[in-house]
């Protein structure tokens, strides 16, 4: 059997009680902070996306965290202007709808030079809260 606890916030006495209870005989505890992803939330995140947002999501996977302006645009050659919009909105409306934590960090950004695009990258890169990995994992199918 696995129980799972989600604790926003705790306060002292409560994180208290629940590390009593994790130490009792035989309990086995794994805690998983809620703000990284996961290969289940990525795909549940990335099914939400609107297709030229998975597009955008498909090629900065494929270029190993980043992609170029060109790539991104693909063959529509349309204006990368507002692209990543998207990614912060549909972050944001899962969490209001309780579909993953609202902790998450956008895993999409636009990386801006003298007013314009110059590539999309997904931040934490080599870090514990890199997204990649686990975009890469959720995404295998989509990438063959």
């Amino acid at each position: 059997m696995k129980i799972t606890i989600t604790v926003e916030d705790p306060t002292p006495e409560a994180l208290e009680r629940l590390l009593a209870l994790a130490a009792l005989p035989g309990a086995s505890v794994s805690a998983e902070p809620d703000d990284r992803w996961t290969p289940e939330l990525a795909r549940a995140y990335y099914e939400s996306l609107p297709p030229r947002a998975r597009h955008i999501m498909r090629e900065v996977i494929a270029g190993g965290g980043w992609c170029s302006v060109d790539q991104a645009r693909g063959d529509s050659g349309q204006s990368l202007r507002g692209c990543t919009g998207a990614f912060a909105r549909r972050l944001r409306e899962g969490a209001l709808a309780g579909r993953w934590p609202a902790a998450l960090p956008v895993p999409v950004m636009s990386v801006i030079a003298a007013g314009a695009v110059v590539k999309l990258e997904m931040p934490g890169r080599g870090t514990d809260g890199d997204p990649l990995p686990a975009f890469q994992t959720a995404l295998i199918d989509e990438r063959q």
